[in-house]
């Protein structure tokens, strides 16, 4: 693909009608990736994959170079995530990958870029989708932060997982106490890293790995966020990820933590059941094993 005389996309492009409906991805096309993800987007190094959700209508696409001022209201979903670009090179591509536009949308050159993605109506029928992809350059000094994997690492079993990062020497007394806990946190996986800063549960779910038959390998979440680390007893947001439960997730002690891991794992009781416990303020403090 001849691209050295592609332009750098500059400003927003007019809306770009699309002739045939699938998903959307930011890419690549010559890095030999094809990218693929859990929830509506995902990322890793030299791609980001979007999913254009179960309309049936065409959609419309805008790109825009930059954070563009006020773009935030009317949009039904607004989620961003980093690509590390290691060629200098981004395309709008469709879901066989092949580029839309003849516009290079990496206009700093190699390095990180933070991808804002706003949609509307992405599953609603007699509407055409509508999509804003802002590209916006990344700092370039120092160190470069990973992007987040399209599937957390180590995703197997219990997963507590760290979206907070402002509050080092809580995280580091909330690790100490898990570390000096009984037997019954062993079999939970530690995720720190700084790419879920911020993240939603649902981004997190979208995110555990899957096997073959597409069973989650994490079927039970806690998350350290700034709620977490802003109380000394470690209220941590239990989320259910096991296939159609809709269970409502709650807030649970680090202290309780260990007994409620245990007897889901042994199916003594129901993630609900823990759920129904909780206290006026939301937060579920019994222990018991």
């Amino acid at each position: 693909m001849q691209r050295s005389n592609w332009p750098l996309l500059d400003g927003r492009t007019r809306p770009l009608k699309m002739k045939e409906w699938g998903d959307l991805a930011v890419m690549d096309p010559d890095a030999g990736k094809q990218p693929r993800g859990h929830g509506f987007l995902a990322a890793e190094k030299d791609w980001l994959h979007i999913d254009a959700g179960n309309a049936l209508e065409n959609p419309i696409v805008t790109l825009y170079t930059g954070d563009d001022p006020g773009a935030e209201s009317g949009w039904d979903e607004v989620e961003e995530l980093t690509v590390i670009s290691t060629t200098g090179f981004l395309a709008l591509c469709d879901s066989g990958y092949e580029p839309l536009r003849k516009e290079n949308l990496a206009t700093a050159g190699a390095g990180p870029y933070l991808i804002r993605v706003h949609a509307s109506d992405r599953s609603s029928d007699g509407k055409k989708p509508r999509f804003l992809i802002q590209v916006i350059p990344g700092e370039r000094t120092g160190a470069e932060a990973e992007p987040a994997s399209s599937t957390i690492e180590e995703s197997a079993g219990p997963l507590l997982v760290r979206t907070a990062f402002e509050q080092p020497d809580e995280w580091t007394r909330l690790l100490q106490v898990l570390e000096g806990g009984s037997e019954h946190y062993k079999s939970i996986t530690v995720i720190d890293n700084p790419a879920y800063a911020g993240f939603t549960a649902d981004q997190i779910q979208a995110r555990i790995g899957r096997d073959g038959e597409d069973w989650p390998n994490s079927t039970v979440v806690l998350i350290a966020d700034e709620r977490t680390l802003a109380s000394a007893d470690f209220p941590l947001l239990a989320v259910n990820n096991l296939p159609d439960e809709d269970d409502d997730p709650f807030r649970i002690t680090l202290a309780a933590a260990g007994s409620f891991v245990v007897n889901l794992e042994l199916a003594n009781t129901g993630f609900g059941e823990w759920g129904r416990g909780v206290d006026a303020d939301g937060v579920y403090r019994e222990e018991h094993y």
